[in-house]
């Protein structure tokens, strides 16, 4: 007697399987450093479950190994990924150093799978208030300029300014779903990117993180205890770095909370002191055109964010369309009317 049940729950397990370390793979991967003994090692749940990841701790300390999700596993991005990494760690920026292992490679790889091994850092998650904030700011601003001799070597990718495909994507879905939700999107993203188009080419340019939000910062009581996640690292506008850190880190969400609850303008004093953190340190401060520009650059990360979330998973984490659009486009038109608050908040703070 015959069934698909077998193979069907066989190719689940398998795939519930690879999503965790086991410990026969950790102790094989870890074998591949000089650490010492081996004491404990421990799941750790963060980020992406495509990227699992575990706590070690040997006698020589504790590490963060983590295997490589398969979208992250192209070479030449990781080397330069952990190029910067190292860049950092020697100016003495504080990240996570990227651990060698006894062939002095900064990557492993065991059978079809890369990893890497990082220090342990302790922090706590960004806690939404001025002096994180500002430190947070400062931070971005210290990479920037660290990172000025690498520019050469980065790559240039596709961020969220000036993205067709969203466009596109917006045209499709406004008429796909009721309402007018996506074409307000559209309006608000054509007008934000016809504004930062004309500067886009002469705006000063460093090595970005890519994906500056609170979950891939980890803060000490005031200060920055470790910039992790670089792999988005690539060549372009420093200012869209900062655009995407301001609309991320000054907006408090409870997690698990409705919606409907959600606050939809920007807390001014946070934005500020994130703002003026980075034009306190940075070695250039930002001029008057790049500060024109975070307004509508905030818009586009925002919209290009959602719109391919939407757009690709039908869903914004557990959140279906009718849920948070009227929320996305109430928080894009607060952006949208309060420019020069935005761009002024840095002097209150």
């Amino acid at each position: 007697m015959s069934s698909t049940a077998g193979p069907e729950s066989d190719h689940l397990d398998e795939a519930q399987q690879d999503a965790q370390l086991s410990p026969q793979e950790i102790a094989s991967v870890v074998a591949m450093y000089e650490l010492g003994n081996l004491e404990s090692i421990r799941p750790f749940a963060a980020g992406s479950n495509r990227a699992p990841k575990a706590r070690v701790s040997t006698d020589s300390g504790a590490f963060l190994l983590k295997r490589l999700a398969p979208s992250r596993a192209d070479l030449a991005r990781l080397r330069f990924q952990h190029q910067v990494i190292q860049h950092l760690a020697e100016a003495g920026f504080p990240v996570a150093e990227v651990q060698r292992t006894r062939m002095n490679q900064t990557i492993a790889e065991r059978g079809s799978h890369y990893y890497e091994l990082s220090r342990w850092i302790d922090g706590h998650r960004y806690r939404y208030c001025p002096k994180q904030a500002k430190a947070s700011g400062s931070a971005m601003a210290a990479m920037h300029d660290l990172l000025s001799p690498l520019k050469k070597e980065a790559p240039r990718r596709r961020g969220y300014h000036d993205r067709r495909d969203v466009a596109q994507a917006l045209v499709v879905m406004a008429e796909e779903y009721p309402g007018d939700s996506y074409e307000r999107v559209a309006d608000l993203l054509r007008v934000a990117r016809r504004s930062v188009r004309p500067h886009w080419e002469t705006l000063p340019t460093a090595v970005v993180h890519g994906d500056w939000h609170p979950g891939n910062l980890l803060m000490g009581t005031d200060r920055v205890a470790a910039v992790i996640d670089l792999e988005s690292a690539c060549l372009e506008p420093r200012v869209s770095d900062l655009a995407n850190g301001l609309l991320q880190f000054s907006l408090n969400r409870t997690a698990g909370s409705p919606v409907d609850s959600w606050p939809v303008a920007s807390d001014l004093t946070l934005l500020g002191s994130l703002l003026s953190g980075y034009q306190l340190v940075a070695r250039v401060p930002l001029g008057k055109v790049e500060l024109d520009c975070i307004p509508s650059l905030m818009i586009e990360a925002m919209g290009v964010e959602s719109t391919i979330a939407l757009r690709r998973k039908g869903r914004l984490r557990s959140m279906t369309p009718d849920m948070v659009m009227p929320w996305i486009v109430a928080r894009l038109h607060w952006i949208d009317q309060h420019r020069d608050d935005i761009i002024e908040s840095s002097r209150c703070c």
